[in-house]
């Protein structure tokens, strides 16, 4: 009787440690799903994020489908305001965030960042006939609109002395503000200036001053001290770029873009 109350304990115990040991597998991601990455994306951005025949997709989003498959995870996206992304991370209602998010100081103070995946330029998109040129002093006193948590919001300031800015949820509701000439420009990414280009050609939406944001790279914020997610992210993302799938990523949300100096990791400078 004993042994046969033995083997019953152990017949118990041994599935219970598998399980046990299958979800500390499953849990090494640090995921707050196991087996699932959930990403809070702005379903307005393109090319980074939106939606398109009823599908999300973007540079972004595909480079996370890419990077969930390797770590042998679901992908879902959460669509929301930029502005509510990082509070998102930060009160752990997603896994990560994802939409050219720049790396700066201040932002790693909420949250952690994945290495820098993007480098890009920042524009200042206006209507044909505005007096707006290649010089920032000619945005003085001019309304120029930002997307509220950007770091073209955040650096307004030094990029854009002396303009008045008006801040918005997303970037559809500043295109509709320059559209209808409640703001004189739009102060965004240069390719999402390209995107409405591309998309609103009768308008002639001009890029008429250009601003270098190879200083803060784009990385994928994470729940501050969550160093299992981030370094999954950071091997990941070193195999994607090594095994061609960033490039052809980039390029086919890049279209027209020569390819890149440098790949990635991109690194921030230490002055912002």
């Amino acid at each position: 009787m004993r042994f046969r109350h033995l083997l019953s304990l152990i017949a118990v115990v041994v599935p219970l440690s598998l399980a046990l040991q299958g979800n500390a597998r499953a849990d090494d991601l640090g995921t707050l799903t196991p087996g699932k990455l959930v990403a809070g994306v702005d379903a307005n951005n393109k090319p980074y994020s939106y939606i398109d025949n009823g599908k999300m997709t973007g540079f972004d989003v595909e480079l996370l489908r890419a990077v969930a498959a390797k770590l042998g995870l679901s992908a879902e996206f959460r669509a929301q305001d930029f502005s509510g992304l990082l509070p998102s991370v930060a009160n752990q209602q997603i896994d990560l965030a994802a939409g050219s998010i720049s790396i700066t100081k201040e932002r790693l103070k909420m949250v952690d960042f994945s290495e820098g995946y993007l480098t890009g330029l920042l524009s200042v998109a206006t209507l044909p006939d505005s007096t707006i040129t290649s010089d920032p002093s000619s945005v003085k006193g001019k309304r120029i609109g930002v997307v509220q948590g950007t770091i073209e919001d955040t650096y307004s300031d030094s990029y854009l002395p002396g303009a008045q800015i008006v801040r918005f949820p997303n970037l559809n509701a500043g295109f509709l503000a320059m559209r209808s000439k409640f703001i004189d420009g739009y102060f965004v990414d240069k390719t999402l200036v390209e995107g409405l280009q591309g998309k609103y050609p009768q308008m002639n939406i001009a890029d008429k001053l250009d601003i270098s944001a190879v200083n803060l790279p784009a990385g994928f914020p994470v729940h501050k001290g969550n160093a299992r997610l981030e370094a999954a992210l950071n091997r990941t993302i070193g195999e994607l770029v090594a095994d061609g799938t960033w490039l052809k990523l980039y390029l086919q949300f890049h279209p027209g873009y020569s390819k890149p100096a440098s790949l990635p990791p991109y690194a921030m400078k230490t002055d912002n």
